[in-house]
């Protein structure tokens, strides 16, 4: 696993991370503009699946401290949560309860994101948010896209690191300047079409959340036979 995956499954440092986008304003309207891309790309992909009577089952992988949670239960339907630290799960149960929520969450999983515990098809929906850039391997993001494949019959609420936002190319040039590696993985628009259409997925559209202090982008994804 990526090393951030072994800081995460301390407590410690999963609490921590659950602050990190309170710390300054800047990540905090960071946050705000990316819960409205979430949201509405979110509100596109229930529109767009055909769920049982009782409302979509939407899987929230990796669902980290459920800083976006409260947002994807309150949707209606029901919320599985999975992530690969139990830390994380804890305080992304916390958070439901919190806003009053709980009642939606089905369950809780323990898992990692390239190999599901979940049978084939079993949820509507998914979200799977902040994960791929943590991936240099594109074996690695592949098997994520295509576990989510197998898992979700309906649509895919991604986000990326796009390698064109203004923010990551200056990461890209002080990396490089100081001789370093980069640690995070960006995609362009067209390598992520590419690996999502590899994975059983087609592009829908995309929408960023601010090319000058985040990077970060939301897209809409659907299998390929929808």
């Amino acid at each position: 696993m990526p090393a951030y995956s072994q800081r995460h499954l301390d407590a410690a440092a999963a609490v921590a991370y659950r602050g990190k986008f309170e710390r300054s304003l800047l990540r905090r309207l960071s946050h705000w503009r990316e819960s409205q891309c979430v949201r509405a790309m979110a509100r596109r992909a229930i529109a767009g699946c055909t769920p049982a009577d009782h409302g979509p089952r939407l899987l929230d992988v990796p669902c980290g401290a459920g800083r976006f949670a409260p947002l994807l239960a309150g949707l209606g339907g029901s919320y599985l949560a999975a992530d690969h630290s139990p830390a994380m799960l804890l305080l992304c149960r916390q958070r439901l309860q919190a806003a009053g929520l709980g009642a939606r969450a089905v369950a809780f999983v323990q898992a990692d994101a390239r190999k599901l515990p979940l049978p084939d098809r079993s949820v509507d929906l998914a979200c799977c948010l902040r994960l791929l850039h943590h991936f240099p391997e594109r074996r690695d993001r592949l098997a994520i896209l295509a576990e989510l494949a197998r898992v979700c019959h309906g649509p895919l609420v991604l986000s990326f690191l796009d390698a064109a936002a203004h923010k990551q190319r200056l990461y890209l040039w002080r990396r490089r300047r100081r001789g370093q590696l980069p640690r995070r993985v960006l995609l362009s628009r067209a390598e992520l079409a590419a690996e999502a259409q590899a994975a059983g997925w087609r592009l829908l559209r995309t929408a960023g959340i601010s090319s000058w202090f985040s990077g970060q982008t939301v897209a809409l994804l659907l299998p390929h036979d929808r």
